[in-house]
């Protein structure tokens, strides 16, 4: 897989003069690799998150191919089939995800190269091909429904119901082979990823920032994506910000959640240069309290993951934070979405990052929990 060619000193990171077109300047960019496309799938978590992998191990000095982010997307299809028999069709199903399920089938599973499965993208090109795609997929979505609701109803063996799940899967996304050659050796998934994408899945923090829990502390936000209870470290706005932007300058990129405008329909526009529009467009700076607010009144809504890897300044000196986005370069700014600081504070559900990002006085707060 071909890597953006940057050269770095002591870290990854690279400050530029400009970038797009002279419109920014001042950049601050982690390395990562190249834009990917979901192809109109539902998928934008796996895909978002499988970048972060591909860049922490870029981080850490390993030569990865391109990972497959539908190999996740499988694994997770079953473990929340799984969820929905075991609380008899009460729980969450199949209508978006998080970091959190990639790094969970990473740590059990491993990973496998893109060119080895690809849920069957390979050939999508076409919009054409890629609305037939996603009719595909809703189609998928709803047959997994009905069969597993219909399994419940029978009380049928819970491993044959599994098992009527992974055929589905297997028709429309295709099987995941148990093993594969690379470099001229025949490996699994797990060994794959043990050799050479030795990343610590538990060493990643998804962390947050709402004022209705308790600050430096882990909680479970509500959102319906997390159907795997995982927990959040809670941060104030302005730790928050504070540990994205340390990771970053630090070699660091983040995987991303966060709201696209459905909630508000504010700011996020195909041009991708986001700024806030409609309620608190005119303010300095977004605190906790609107914050808080715009995501109690459902005007702040877990829609969209993109891969958050630097930040940058517009002539006016105003700051912006580069997300590669996966609907092609075609959209936004080559692939990109700028999003302005008032944006990402109020917009972000949350961020994931490896501990080592985060600046000392958010550990030591952290291991305190308090915000002494």
């Amino acid at each position: 897989m071909r890597r953006v060619n940057l050269l770095f000193a002591l870290v990854p990171v690279l400050v530029l003069g400009c970038v797009s077109n002279k419109r920014f300047s001042n950049t601050t960019l982690v390395e990562s690799t190249d834009l990917k496309h979901q192809k109109y799938t539902g998928q934008c978590w796996s895909f978002a998150s499988t970048s972060l992998l591909e860049a922490e191990a870029i981080r850490l000095g390993y030569d990865v191919p391109e990972l497959s982010s539908f190999f996740f997307v499988y694994h997770n299809y079953l473990d929340n089939a799984k969820d929905y028999l075991k609380n008899k069709g009460t729980s969450h199903l199949n209508n978006g995800d998080l970091t959190f399920s990639v790094l969970d089938v990473f740590g059990r599973y491993g990973a496998v190269p893109e060119s080895v499965y690809n849920g069957k993208l390979t050939d999508i090109i076409s919009k054409r091909q890629m609305n037939n795609r996603w009719k595909e997929e809703d189609e998928m979505n709803a047959l997994i429904k009905v069969k597993l609701d219909s399994l419940i109803r029978s009380e049928s063996d819970f491993d044959e119901s599994l098992a009527v799940v992974k055929d589905i899967l297997n028709e429309y996304i295709g099987s995941i082979p148990e093993d594969f050659t690379y470099g001229e050796k025949s490996v699994t998934s797990k060994t794959f990823a043990n050799n050479f994408l030795p990343l610590n899945a538990k060493e990643y923090v998804e962390l947050t920032s709402y004022s209705h829990h308790p600050f430096y502390e882990k909680i479970i936000l509500e959102i319906p994506a997390n159907w795997r209870n995982k927990s959040y470290l809670n941060l104030p706005i302005e730790g928050f910000i504070n540990t994205i932007d340390h990771a970053i300058e630090n070699g660091f990129t983040l995987a991303w959640d966060g709201d696209i405008g459905g909630g508000d329909k504010d700011g996020f526009k195909d041009s991708g240069y986001v700024r806030v529009k409609g309620e608190y467009e005119d303010q300095k700076l977004i605190s906790q309290e609107q914050r808080q607010s715009a995501y109690e009144r459902g005007t702040t809504r877990d829609e969209h993951n993109m891969h958050l890897v630097g930040y940058t300044y517009d002539r006016k000196g105003e700051k912006f934070y580069i997300l590669k986005n996966t609907w092609g370069k075609n959209r936004g700014i080559d692939g990109s979405y700028y999003l302005s600081e008032n944006y990402l504070r109020l917009r972000t559900i949350s961020v994931t990052v490896h501990k080592d990002g985060f600046p000392e006085e958010v550990q030591r707060k952290t291991e305190s929990g308090s915000g002494r």
